[in-house]
């Protein structure tokens, strides 16, 4: 981990391998884990299936960025996006809950 280890005070030269391993994320990506985020809590609390409606106003973020952000979670196969009741609900696929697991545990 990058706290258990003091870089600035190594002799070690900084190689790209290390800035590749801790460069910060972009904002896509921390989306995308806070949809992951969500959607585990929700399961954790009985709700197997969240509208994207919720996860826009939990987030704070446009429609549109919900969507583009569910498509690609969908197509890493983490979580499953369809109709119910005339609307779009989002629910966390066996993949998507183990890796929320990983992420909820580091």
């Amino acid at each position: 981990m990058l706290l258990d280890h003091d870089y600035l005070n190594t002799q070690e030269p900084v190689t790209e391998d290390f800035a590749a391993d801790y460069a910060p994320l972009d904002r896509s990506t921390v989306l995308m884990l806070s949809i992951l985020e969500l959607l585990h809590a929700e399961h954790a609390e009985g709700r197997a299936q969240v509208s994207l409606a919720v996860i826009c106003k939990r987030l704070e973020i446009r429609m549109s960025t919900v969507q583009r952000l569910m498509t690609a979670l969908n197509e890493q196969q983490l979580v499953d996006v369809f109709m119910q009741k005339d609307r779009l609900v989002a629910a966390l696929t066996a993949s998507g809950e183990e890796i929320s697991l990983v992420l909820k545990a580091a």
